[in-house]
């Protein structure tokens, strides 16, 4: 499954007295990627310049960058190509840049744009989504120690119901035979039931 950044994290490096501030974070559309775009510049009005970049979609077929008035190139697309190499997906990128007085020329800015959304994207935070099945089983109480250790272990517990047996709802990685592991803790007498598959976000 895809990978994206799980918040939104911020990253400032200096270079030749200029401040770079890199900002990112998760956009699952194009809509809520220029809904960002449009919070960060207001945040950082006066700033020279906030370049942008944003990959989403499906199968990340919107792609957008924008100089804000840098050279044409030395921004937009060095973000945006950053952003395609880190492997992420629904992620929109800001780099606010207040000049320090000196220029940087076309190579300087293409090396400060780019590697700062790298730098950046490196170290936020990440999560991606992966698929589990949720699974159904009920269990006299008298196994209920040995049923919640393998849940502790192999499992996420989503429910339990108490009557006259214990009834967990329970979700597991696709790679858990879940089935055969149960059987053999209850000496074959419980077989829990397949419900769904759902989907989980786990942090990396």
């Amino acid at each position: 499954m895809d990978m994206r950044i799980k918040e939104e994290f911020r990253e400032t490096t200096v270079i030749q007295k200029s401040e770079f501030i890199a900002c990112a974070a998760p956009c699952r559309s194009e809509e809520e990627a220029r809904e960002y775009i449009s919070l960060i510049r207001a945040e950082f009005r006066d700033a020279s310049h906030v370049c942008t970049a944003y990959v989403c979609g499906t199968s990340g077929e919107i792609r957008r960058s924008s100089d804000n008035g840098e050279p044409s190139g030395t921004a937009g697309i060095p973000m945006l190509e950053a952003v395609m190499h880190s492997g992420l997906q629904d992620i929109c990128v800001c780099v606010v840049r207040y000049f320090g007085g000196i220029k940087l020329g076309a190579g300087g800015l293409i090396r400060a744009y780019g590697g700062a959304v790298t730098s950046c994207l490196a170290h936020a935070p990440k999560t991606r989504d992966v698929y589990f099945d949720r699974y159904r089983l009920t269990y006299p109480y008298e196994m209920t120690g040995s049923i919640d250790r393998w849940i502790r272990k192999k499992a996420y517990l989503v429910d339990t119901q108490y009557g006259e047996q214990v009834t967990v709802i329970f979700e597991c990685a696709k790679d858990t035979d879940a089935a055969k592991e149960i059987q053999d803790i209850s000496s074959g007498s419980l077989m829990p039931e397949y419900v769904e598959e759902t989907v989980r976000e786990v942090d990396l």
